[in-house]
């Protein structure tokens, strides 16, 4: 079992966590869908034109347990029925919340976003050794 498996819980997402969110995507930004979806009616999403994006994972409690990108190769939908594949995340996944992005947001921007995003849930301090990228020169990057 490698260090993903284990899925060490972060925070609860809380209503202000969720508005620091908000404005992270600049630009970038189509939409923020953070109405929370059932992880396992993400197939929804097919037909709902989302490429590219950061997506936030929570369980039953509203615990973060993943927070991803998706990105043209590897859309949103295809990002998370590979999650779905696994069975220890399939079993804690819960609920996935979306920072939908312009369809060719630069990688750059888009690790910027999500490193941004992992900082103002302070993930980085509390689920052990996942890994985010940095978020040096997000504001340049979505402004």
């Amino acid at each position: 079992m490698t260090a993903l498996d284990t899925l060490v819980p972060g925070p609860v997402l809380r209503s202000p966590e969720l508005a620091r969110l908000s404005p992270v995507g600049g630009k970038w930004l189509v939409e923020n869908r953070f109405t929370p979806l059932r992880f396992t009616a993400f197939r929804v999403l097919e037909n709902s034109g989302i490429v590219c994006g950061v997506y936030l994972i929570t369980d039953e409690e509203d615990r973060v347990r993943w927070l991803g990108q998706a990105c043209r190769n590897d859309d949103l939908v295809q990002r998370l029925a590979n999650h779905h594949r696994k069975p220890t995340r399939r079993a804690v996944f819960a609920s996935v919340r979306i920072l939908h992005l312009i369809d060719h947001t630069p990688q750059q921007a888009l690790n910027a976003i999500e490193g941004r995003c992992a900082d103002l849930l302070k993930l980085r301090e509390q689920m052990g050794r996942r890994r985010w990228p940095s978020s040096e020169g997000w504001l340049e990057a979505v402004t």
